[in-house]
């Protein structure tokens, strides 16, 4: 028996160094890790579940990262366990490392969740190790044994702890993964230790930290400063007191510089000096520590007057490129970006000239954005400057400064620049390259007016710093401008969109204020392109519609006026100053004109006609939506009378016997038996199994038959109709959610909320009473809001989706990309995903800039801890490179059309298509 018990006690044993060295589990991400971890549990100690929960930010309940069934050898998530429900589990997590059960029938510490986790999975032992973070419960290891009760040997339990706090470990190192790259360039640059402290703790190094304090970075983090000291200083202070009266000062008062004691790995002792600054980062204090080692200094008078020059020099520098570094963050105007750093460099650097120029990848060449010491005639001489045979393409091509000390003699420069430069009296040249990754983003030329002035490697490494902290800002800066220019602006012919639209309307309206100037907007649709595009493919469409633009743009070009599409075949346009409507009316006449010019598309000659509705200001609205509205109305009289251009008439308000129809009857539809919901699957693209389903009304009107939800529910969202047509809706995939989770089909649902239904306050309350009337869990209700809708009053609305999120619904962004929001409003938004239009997803791997839209897209979303829904997909190579960009989500129609109820529950009891079948 002996031999047994030692057997089992190796076994495990060797196990757990298995596990602990597996390079995959700190290579991986998380989920990985977590995936190899419960797996091999799980077969270590012959269980059939294995899983670990954390307690989320609330720590108000257990949240189910990972469950690893042996038997079936698959993996779930999602399941939570609520600390008001489980007040004994709780207590007695709280008391010890480990709760183990060998009965979990007759254990009293799991009647709690005997009943709901236990008994349905035939549970009848099992282990509860705890996860800690800083002396802190953060989760458990759930190690499962399915039939009869099972003894636990000392050697499992002691197994299950150690394998806790591995797993703790885990997380944390995780989680500080993720955070490495904030400013890494600057920091791995330095030759001083750097450590960044939050909250007290150590949370990230750089590799100088490695060497002063001979421990691997791995065991720095989490430590704090006192940890790496004796418990004294020198003035008789406790380290522990000392160091957080200095931690406190640099957030209260300042940056803080002082000398200090610390401990190396084997016990030796490290004098140095300590700078702290303090900056806030998304409502955190990061403290900046720059730890420099002068033990010999101290030993010898001349070494340490030496040394705190030296050291006064470096910190002034590295102080000066963190506050930088701090004025750059956040900042998107490149001009500001390169004024402030020539500025800056100024003060680091002895060159009495400078110039900032930026990368034009269009023209490939740069161009001066900001200059000190130059004349105005000068910079103008000095405008363009060639990328090809310069010293800059050197820079560029080698990744690093080059310096020029005779340019008279220097063969590496091009002949016009050296000619330019000597002409006005510079005779050597240092130029820093700024490049992010492999993107050329500009360069700094420093001149001087002598031979000479090679820089030191210390200077270097502080132009070095400097170059990568400008480098990353302007990356930043260019990454927002693109999001902002993708915000704002139709992907296929880059013309400002609608929200563009009314922005430069609303602006030219305050300008034209009080004057007797008018304004006008025009709203043209294409004759018959829905034809063209039936006949020739989307593709000749799509290249048709660049053509239109391009003609419309020509046509603008001698009057104050923005071209904007709209979407589909639609274009508005506004003229900013006008005498009145008939000078309206000529320009879209001139417009239709230079439109049905014959265009050559692919081989075909083509001719287009349109029709544009014309809305001026003041006579016909004083916003831009009034007269957006007026303009659509005049373009459908222009259409029903073939007038071709047509001026807002208050009697064509009422045109459309259909629309009026619509608006009558669909309340009476709303309460009768015309309305059904359909349900289109989605299917979660890394594990392969249908996950949840979009719920989609549909009307079938007695007189008038099959009406698109397109053509009634916009009418039903400028009305009160909305709130209960919502409802109904939501009843309905409440109703049949339940049905299916009945029947064993654990998927979530998603209903569509309009924007007056994020102005209304009672209704989170309402589909919370939905969701108790057919015992639904909130979590399996998802509610998907356009960013359009959230714009309409922002404020409001946070306060609706924050409600609806406390009641534990899901909210996700629809459409995204296509809307206006900010990234810093959508910041404040409980969200749980957001899904790519499908305008991105359609042509993503035929148009390259769809494809960068869509995988930065996915990125950004990640960083801000949303999921990724993409819809619209319609082949299966899309669903593959969808799921190799790491999309988490897809629906679209190569999955599954919308369907009724009972069709669209079989679906999603069938494999997937693709891959998955």
């Amino acid at each position: 028996m002996s031999d047994q018990f030692d057997n089992l006690s190796n076994r495990l044993q060797a196990a757990f160094n298995r596990l602990a060295k597996d390079e995959h589990l700190w290579q991986s991400d998380l989920y990985g890790a977590l995936r190899d971890a419960t797996t091999s549990l799980a077969s270590t100690l012959e269980l059939a579940r294995a899983s670990v929960w954390l307690l989320n930010e609330e720590r108000s309940a257990l949240e189910c990262q990972l469950l690893f069934r042996a038997e079936q050898g698959s993996f779930e998530s999602g399941a939570r366990l609520l600390v008001t429900e489980c007040p004994g589990l709780f207590g007695a997590l709280n008391e010890g490392r480990l709760l183990d059960a060998s009965d979990v029938v007759n254990d009293p510490r799991l009647v709690e969740i005997y009943l709901h986790h236990l008994r349905p999975h035939g549970v009848g032992a099992t282990m509860i190790a705890t996860l800690n973070e800083a002396g802190r419960l953060s989760g458990i290891l759930c190690l499962e044994h399915v039939g009869s009760p099972r003894l636990w040997s000392r050697d499992e339990q002691n197994f299950a702890v150690s394998a806790a706090d591995l797993l703790s470990q885990l997380r944390v190192f995780h989680a500080l993964k993720n955070r490495e790259r904030s400013y890494r360039a600057v920091v791995d640059a330095a030759g001083d230790t750097i450590f960044t402290i939050v909250d007290g703790l150590i949370t990230d190094c750089n590799p100088a930290a490695e060497a002063m304090f001979d421990w691997p970075r791995t065991q720095l983090i989490g430590k704090t400063q006192a940890m790496l000291s004796p418990q004294i200083q020198s003035d008789g202070r406790a380290s522990s007191v000392k160091a957080q009266d200095y931690l406190q000062n640099a957030i209260d008062v300042g940056p803080q510089c002082f000398e200090w004691t610390h401990l190396k790995a084997d016990g030796s002792k490290l004098e140095v000096d300590v700078s702290l600054s303090a900056i806030w980062l998304s409502g955190r204090c990061q403290i900046t520590a720059i730890v420099r080692d002068v033990t010999e200094r101290r030993l010898a008078e001349q070494i340490r007057q030496a040394s705190a020059e030296v050291l006064k020099q470096r910190n002034a520098s590295l102080q000066v490129i963190n506050n930088l570094a701090n004025r750059l963050h956040g900042s998107t105007d490149s001009h500001a970006i390169a004024d402030e750093t020539l500025r800056v460099l100024q003060v680091l650097q002895r060159s009495p000239l400078s110039l900032f120029h930026l990368y034009d990848p269009a023209a490939d060449d740069f161009e001066v954005v900001a200059a000190i010491g130059y004349q105005p005639e000068e910079i103008a001489a000095r405008r363009r400057m060639p990328l090809g045979r310069s010293l800059s393409q050197h820079a560029i091509e080698q990744r690093r400064i080059l310096h020029c000390d005779d340019i008279a003699a220097d063969p590496r420069m091009d002949p016009e620049i050296r000619t330019l430069l000597l002409a006005t009296g510079i005779r050597s040249q240092t130029v820093v390259p700024l490049l992010y990754h492999d993107q050329v983003l500009g360069i700094i030329g420093l001149h001087f007016h002598d031979c000479g002035n090679e820089f030191s490697e210390t200077e270097l490494d502080t132009l070095r710093a400097v170059s990568q902290t400008v480098a990353l800002a302007l990356a930043n800066a260019r990454h927002v401008h693109d999001l902002e220019f993708q915000a704002n602006h139709d992907s296929l012919t880059g013309l400002p969109n609608r929200t563009q639209l009314h922005r430069d309307a609303t602006t030219a309206l305050r300008n034209i204020a009080g004057s007797d100037k008018g304004m006008s907007l025009l709203l043209l649709d294409l004759d018959k392109f829905k034809e063209v595009n039936d006949t020739l493919g989307h593709r000749t469409g799509d290249q048709i519609l660049k053509q239109v633009a391009q003609r419309l743009q020509q046509a603008l070009t001698p009057h104050d006026a923005m071209l904007a599409r709209l979407g589909g075949d639609e274009f508005a346009i506004v003229l900013r100053c006008i005498s009145g409507a008939p000078q309206a009316m000529g320009i879209a006449a001139s417009m239709l004109a230079t439109l049905r010019q014959p265009m050559e598309v692919e081989g075909i000659f083509i001719e287009l006609g349109g029709s544009i509705g014309v809305a001026v200001y003041p006579q016909h609205g004083g916003t831009s939506h009034a007269l957006l509205r007026c303009a659509d109305v005049a373009m459908y009289a222009a259409k029903n009378t073939d007038g071709a251009v047509s001026l807002y008439d208050s009697a064509h308000d009422a045109h459309n016997p259909r629309r009026l129809a619509m608006i009558t009857e669909l309340g009476a539809a709303i309460r009768g038996s015309q309305l059904v919901v359909y349900f289109q699957p989605r299917l979660a693209l890394q594990e392969g199994h249908w996950c949840s389903s979009e719920a989609l009304v549909r009307w079938q009107h007695p007189r008038l038959g099959f009406i698109p939800p397109g053509e009634f529910v916009q009418f039903a969202e400028t009305s009160e109709l909305i709130r209960p047509l919502t409802l109904w809706v939501a009843r309905q995939a409440v109703m049949q959610l339940a049905a299916w989770h009945q029947a064993g089909l654990q998927v979530s649902v998603s209903v569509n909320l309009a924007t007056r239904n994020l102005l209304d306050v009672t209704l989170p309350e309402a589909l919370l009473s939905l969701l108790q009337e057919f015992n639904v869990p909130p979590g399996s209700l998802e509610l998907e809001i356009t960013e359009t809708a959230l714009m309409n009053d922002p404020e409001r609305a946070l306060q609706v989706v924050n409600h609806i999120a406390s009641l534990g619904m899901r909210l996700s962004i629809d459409d995204f990309g296509t809307g206006y929001s900010s990234l810093a409003y959508l910041k404040r938004l409980p969200l749980h995903s957001l899904k790519i239009d499908r305008s991105f997803v359609r042509d993503m791997l035929i148009d390259d800039q769809d494809a960068i839209i869509v995988r930065s897209t996915i990125g950004l979303a990640h960083s801000l801890g949303l999921q990724v829904v993409a819809e619209g997909v319609e082949d299966l190579d899309t669903l593959a490179r969808l799921r190799e960009y790491g999309c988490d989500e897809a629906q679209g129609y190569v999955l599954s059309k919308p369907q009724p109820a009972a069709i669209a529950g079989i679906t999603m009891q069938t494999p997937p298509p693709g891959d998955y079948a």
